[in-house]
């Protein structure tokens, strides 16, 4: 029953706001309702620790209507990412500021959005999986392609043509694999577990779906799309993408790739780990010479999520605990760092760095919160990024000591382009952008205590979350 409130709320609410009907309401029944799904949400997670962490699943079988069983379970992977999705979605939607026209198709598609990611997460059918695999891809195009930048027409075709590139791949190997399970054949996530396939299966069908997953976390050399489409998309389209969306690519790993072809990835990794390393330390050096604030986020989440990417992949227990934990964090932060942006470029009109400066002596609230955030970014001890960072390069380590070394070096990178680019901004020389800047409000600074509350709780008391993977 939780699963289905879950997924039903945000889509009945979706598809209210797309009548119109709401008018000047549609942000408060918006953000009400990504409430309600948050606290909901609390709920699965408090039945499901109740049960002793026993996966809560719905399975509907509907072959002789449809010939599909629906299947959608909420296992600890889940969870996880279902209170991150619920968490950051009501920020998002309160981050809208009411002098901007946003219309109730803007605030449908959102929830539309959320909608599709929860059954991405609790899917455990590869068909129906891929169906909501392929429905959050919608709303987000549409976002960007209405409400983003210049240019945003061709960067949002641009970003279609990658990520459809990328399901099309999964789902020949999807549709490959179904062929392979016993007969009856079937699509469940289980009958895919149990094939034991040789190695020369495992290689192309890991090519196939590491595609569809570089493509969408991004990874070295499939990013492209990434930088513009951040630039371009609306703030809150970037949160959606950054914190939420690119985690659908980490979690298609942990389900498929990990268990599907165990072999290919204890055997192969050595091929993939200096590539997505490359990919770390490009994020990092870009991300220090880059002079827009909002492509500085770009690629300094290109970074981070590469180092997730290599604690899934170091294929032992902490490297994809520590990768977990990363997710979450990585998702609050980011969109921390975005609402950081998105105040500054509100006051500013600018968020050209050689532009800023100053701001420290003018709004030392919001210098507070920005330094808080900056530091757990660069994973500083007692915040959330400093313990799924220190496991993921134990477990690194524990598989390539050299890869772990070189991981571990480019923290420094990030620590650079980080704390330069708070020194410049907050403390450097007042520019005539920042000169007339202005301290947060008392609705600004409740935008962050979500963000800043997961930061310390995580970062203090992480075991909660790792008590929850154990099993």
């Amino acid at each position: 029953m939780i699963i289905v409130l879950l997924l039903i709320l945000p889509l009945l609410a979706s598809l209210l706001l797309f009548t119109g009907k709401l008018g000047k309401q549609s942000k408060n029944f918006a953000l009400v309702t990504s409430l309600v799904i948050f606290a909901i949400s609390l709920v699965a997670g408090y039945a499901f620790t109740f049960a002793n962490n026993k996966v809560l699943s719905l399975d509907l079988n509907l072959k002789q209507l449809l010939d599909i069983d629906i299947i959608l379970k909420l296992d600890a992977v889940s969870l996880i990412m279902i209170m991150l999705t619920t968490l950051l979605v009501p920020v998002i939607i309160a981050s809208t500021d009411k002098k901007e026209q946003r219309t109730h198709n803007f605030y449908a598609l959102i929830l539309l959005m959320q909608m599709a990611l929860i059954g991405v997460f609790t899917a455990s059918e590869m068909i129906l999986f891929y169906i909501f695999w392929e429905l959050a891809l919608i709303p987000i195009f549409f976002i960007t392609a209405l409400w983003g930048g210049e240019n945003r027409k061709k960067i949002s075709v641009k970003f279609l043509i990658y990520t459809v590139v990328g399901s099309f791949a999964m789902l020949i190997a999807i549709l490959y694999l179904y062929t392979l399970t016993p007969a009856p054949h079937s699509f469940s996530f289980e009958s895919f577990y149990q094939l034991k396939l040789p190695y020369s299966v495992q290689v192309p069908v890991f090519l196939a779906f590491f595609l569809a997953f570089a493509i969408k976390i991004p990874l070295f050399p499939f990013h492209s799309w990434q930088a513009e489409t951040y630039n371009v998309s609306p703030v809150q389209g970037s949160m959606l993408l950054a914190g939420i969306m690119l985690k659908m690519g980490l979690y298609g790993m942990i389900r498929f790739i990990l268990p599907i072809c165990p072999d290919v990835v204890a055997g192969g990794s050595l091929i993939f780990l200096p590539l997505i390393l490359f990919g770390v330390i490009y994020g990092a050096v870009i991300a220090i010479t880059q002079p827009n604030l909002k492509k500085l986020i770009a690629f300094a989440s290109l970074s981070h999520v590469g180092i997730i990417a290599l604690g899934l992949l170091s294929n032992n227990h902490y490297g994809i605990e520590g990768a977990v934990l990363q997710m979450f964090s990585h998702g609050v932060n980011v969109v921390g760092f975005f609402l950081c942006y998105y105040m500054i470029v509100k006051r500013t009109n600018t968020d050209k760095i050689s532009d800023l400066g100053g701001i420290a002596s003018a709004a030392p609230k919001f210098a507070t919160i920005f330094l808080i955030i900056v530091l757990a970014n660069v994973a500083l001890p007692l915040t959330n990024s400093f313990v799924g960072e220190f496991l993921i390069l134990l477990g690194v380590f524990q598989f390539n000591k050299l890869i772990a070394i070189i991981a571990g070096l480019t923290i420094i990178l990030g620590a650079v382009y980080m704390l330069k680019m708070y020194q410049k901004i907050m403390y450097g020389e007042k520019s005539v952008a920042t000169e007339s800047f202005s301290d947060l409000t008392t609705g600004e600074i409740l935008l962050f205590v979500p963000i800043i509350v997961s930061i310390f709780l995580v970062g203090i008391f992480p075991s909660f979350i790792l008590q929850l993977l154990a099993p």
